[in-house]
């Protein structure tokens, strides 16, 4: 059987993910209905579809041919790594605007395509439409300037 190995690896890595979460969510949380979503029903949803993505993505790679993996940008994993624990860490402490800008300032350093003013115009378009979605329409609980700014 001829399969693309990159694309076998990536639809594998989709399933184990979303069967991670999906499992996780249906042990451990309730799941409720259409109308009456309880708090494990996203996480079931959403593990579900990463699955049958995966699923299509691994099938789609029989019959293609073989391509080696590559160079690993280890520089663009550790950056987005690092962006996304250093969000998770300061949100509540920074606030959403300080948080995410960091987070995307440095997600954004991890290639080479964007140039520092791209990089903060980018930063910047994304904290301004994230904080208005998710602190200003869906009321999320977090502060937009958070206490440790506050002088």
């Amino acid at each position: 059987m001829r399969a693309n190995p990159r694309d076998m690896a990536a639809g594998a890595i989709f399933v184990a993910i979303g069967l991670f979460f999906s499992l996780n969510a249906w042990l451990t949380l309730r799941i409720g209905a259409a109308h009456a979503m309880g708090p494990g029903y996203f996480p079931v949803l959403f593990g579900a579809i990463l699955v049958c993505l995966g699923l299509v993505i691994a099938l789609m790679a029989v019959g293609k041919p073989r391509e080696v993996f590559g160079r690993v940008s280890w520089r663009g994993v550790l950056l987005v790594t690092a962006s996304i624990v250093f969000f998770a860490v300061t949100v509540r402490g920074l606030g959403m605007a300080a948080a995410l800008g960091g987070a995307t300032v440095m997600a954004a350093m991890s290639s080479n395509r964007l140039s520092f003013v791209g990089t903060l115009v980018t930063s910047a378009c994304l904290t301004t439409f994230s904080v208005l979605v998710f602190v200003y329409a869906l009321r999320l609980p977090y502060p937009v300037i958070g206490p440790w700014l506050k002088f």
